[in-house]
């Protein structure tokens, strides 16, 4: 900071914890100009104070990096919320209900849409099939999303519409599920076979959903403590909204798009990569899923499922065919983000990451696997070798707790992997994947601590990590996956003014209780975008 200046906002009488090894903790920030122009006690920001200089006293809350979810569905999860029904209900009578509200807002024929559904958190404890959404309408077309995604649920209007009779052979990555007994379809339609009839039968969101559903995830992250959210499939039509936000000036929070693969070639061909944009909104990854889901229990596993003889998952899309893009996008010079998170799913990615790198040799790709939910000592060495981040979820032990049985104790110590991962060498974040999982990083930071359910249950205790580790993995690790470590993730002279301000320290209350921290202010850029 210039000689005379002074700061625009001083933060004093704080416990401040930076994420900065060179001074893990402070008293007081100075703030100029969007960054953060001093860091110390009380004492040092006196001569950064000024006549015009805003001063918070925060009274003692303790001062941390905004915490980044390094991969969630942003725009896309705003606009369920304006659209769509929300089927987070205790039984299906409930969410039917929710259904026929949404249905009485549409005209004849109109598709019905649903999201968050959760079959262990129902009293049924089931999917939905293709009879409970038939005694909702018969009239419209009814679609209701997994809250894990991946697994979608359709009426008799809805297969109807998308030609789907019990002799369709499913489109490759999907599947459609059938009675075992009368051989008709259930209703329940997997990946492929349903993502097509999202993207083209049923109506798009209107430029104003995406703005309305943009402003409501801005605002819930801005609340739970978030500074920066990467979005995990963005679409083109979303990606010109966020422009559009950018140049108004209104996106509160730091945006990195992981692109939907189907946009790699016009990206290639304008001459557009990785890293491309400013500090508020950049361009990611090219982005695309290989395997299910962990919530769904649909993750491509190398042993079949609790329970199961042969149930292993579902693979979404082969190794010849993921050794193909990835080989053309890192050629290209893109970073990549694959979704994977079964072992035999990870594996795949591996040997394509490896393959592509051994072709065209390239330094800090840093590709990343998504989701990486189950490892093993091997892929821990070859992602090691290739630098490779891995984005796991971070609530889901908490949240998901009843749907880890599925899984086993043994496998529990290899899932959700963050001791290895930091044992490994290997950069982790934190993310919630929401709406898959809940979206409070404080939540996040609980689970990777205690790796305890709502029930109290514990699940893979070998992978617990610290309090300290586990906030480094919500900040700077999340700052390294998009390249951005220099600029954000800890607190530094420099570095953008992204911060949030806690009522109570995580590393001074009990494990069990840091996600019921108030969270008493956001800032971004040295505004304030949320305030208790």
């Amino acid at each position: 900071m210039a000689r005379g200046l002074k700061a625009k906002i001083v933060i004093k009488n704080a416990n401040v914890i930076t994420i900065d090894p060179r001074m893990p903790r402070a008293g007081a920030i100075a703030i100029l100009d969007g960054k953060i122009a001093g860091v110390g006690s009380n004492q040092d920001m006196e001569g950064l104070t000024g006549p015009s200089t805003r001063v918070l006293d925060v009274g003692g809350g303790t001062v941390l990096p905004g915490f980044i979810d390094a991969h969630t569905h942003v725009m896309s999860s705003g606009v369920r919320h304006v659209t769509q029904a929300d089927c987070a209900q205790p039984s299906i009578s409930a969410i039917q209900e929710a259904l026929r509200g949404q249905a009485s807002k549409k005209g004849p024929g109109e598709w019905v849409q649903g999201f968050n559904f959760d079959d262990t958190k129902t009293a049924e404890n089931r999917f939905l099939n293709r009879a409970d959404l038939d005694a909702v309408s018969r009239e419209h077309p009814i679609f209701v999303a997994h809250r894990a995604g991946l697994v979608y649920y359709f009426n008799s209007r809805a297969l109807e519409a998308a030609g789907y009779n019990r002799d369709t052979q499913a489109p490759p990555g999907g599947y459609l599920e059938k009675d075992p007994v009368t051989g008709d379809l259930t209703g329940v339609v997997y990946q492929h076979a349903a993502e097509w009839v999202e993207r083209e039968l049923i109506p798009q969101p209107t430029d104003d959903d995406r703005r309305n559903g943009l402003k409501i995830i801005m605002d819930m992250y801005a609340k739970a403590g978030a500074t920066s959210v990467h979005d995990a499939m963005v679409s083109a039509d979303e990606f010109r909204v966020y422009q559009e936000a950018s140049q108004k000036e209104e996106l509160p929070l730091r945006l990195y798009l992981l692109m939907h693969r189907s946009h790699f070639p016009a990206l290639r061909d304008a001459g557009v990569r990785s890293g491309f944009g400013d500090d508020r909104l950049r361009l990611g990854g090219i982005k695309v899923s290989v395997d299910g889901g962990i919530a769904s229990r649909t993750a491509y596993l190398s042993r079949p499922y609790e329970g199961s003889r042969d149930d292993r998952g579902f693979l979404a899309v082969g190794p010849e065919e993921t050794e193909r893009m990835v080989m053309e996008w890192h050629r290209a010079g893109f970073q990549i983000c694959i979704h994977a998170n079964g072992d035999s799913a990870i594996e795949q990615v591996l040997t394509a990451y490896e393959k592509a790198q051994a072709e065209y040799p390239r330094s800090e790709t840093r590709h990343r696997i998504e989701h990486c939910t189950l490892v093993n000592p091997d892929i821990l060495r070859r992602m090691r070798a290739l630098g490779c981040i891995a984005t796991p979820f971070c609530t889901y032990v908490y949240y998901h707790g009843e749907k880890m049985k599925y899984y086993g104790k043994e496998r529990l110590e290899w899932m959700f992997a963050q001791r290895s991962f930091i044992d490994s060498g290997i950069v982790s974040t934190g993310a919630a994947d929401y709406p898959c999982g809940m979206y409070p990083p404080l939540m996040g930071v609980q689970a990777c601590v205690t790796r305890t359910d709502m029930q109290g249950n514990v699940w893979g205790p070998s992978q617990r990590v610290t309090v300290e580790e586990a906030l480094k993995i919500y900040t700077i690790n999340g700052a390294y996956a998009s390249f951005e470590e220099g600029a954000k993730g800890s607190l530094e002279a420099g570095k953008l003014a992204d911060l949030v301000v806690l009522a109570e320290d995580p590393t001074a209350v009990e494990a069990e209780a840091i996600m019921d921290i108030p969270v008493e202010m956001t800032m971004v850029g040295g505004e304030i975008v949320h305030e208790a």
